[in-house]
């Protein structure tokens, strides 16, 4: 009896380790990536893609692969910084992206992870429409500013004066009253 109960259980447990260890098939690491400074999971890879997709819907609603074909540089630039590396800059920091940035294996190994989720992003909560807004505005500006047009980083005041409606020496009519005054002096 006890020997057939050890059986059972061998039996049982073989099977244990064979239904765990074929639930989620691990896919091999790529060889050419091996000592990557930085290597992006997969969890954050597909934050990555999610988070791209809805920033170039964003700012992008209406880009065609020719138009992004024949970006200019400027364009192209301002595209890649704010498509792909700010919203990877969000999920894993500044610091990281760097490191990927400066080594080719880890940055080759990024574009690996991006092409690979690509159709399988993971589910993250939508920009609201005042976030879009923003963004676009950003790019926008940063894009001028690469092609050499000046951008203040600073908050423009507007300052509004109160308008005058009785029409006695206003910004509309100050020439005038001028013109009549100096003359009224010299007649005096």
């Amino acid at each position: 009896m006890k020997m057939k109960m050890k059986k059972y259980l061998l039996v049982a447990c073989a099977l244990g380790l064979t239904a765990c260890g074929s639930s989620t098939p691990e896919t091999p690491f790529p060889g050419e990536f091996a000592n990557a400074d930085y290597v992006l999971s997969d969890t954050d890879a597909q934050k990555w893609v999610a988070m791209s997709n809805q920033t170039a819907q964003c700012i992008y609603p209406n880009l065609t692969r020719i138009q992004k074909e024949h970006f200019s540089k400027e364009d192209a630039y301002i595209h890649a910084q704010y498509v792909l590396f700010y919203p990877l800059e969000e999920i894993i920091g500044e610091q990281y992206v760097k490191i990927i940035q400066n080594d080719e294996k880890s940055m080759g190994y990024a574009q690996y992870q991006f092409k690979r989720f690509k159709d399988q992003p993971a589910e993250v909560e939508s920009l609201t429409k005042a976030q879009c807004e923003t963004l676009r505005a950003k790019a926008r500006d940063d894009l001028a500013v690469v092609k050499g047009q000046y951008k203040s980083g600073m908050v423009e005041e507007t300052k509004s004066e109160p308008k005058n409606t009785d029409g006695v020496a206003t910004g509309e009519n100050k020439f005038f009253f001028d013109i009549i005054k100096w003359g009224s002096a010299l007649l005096l």
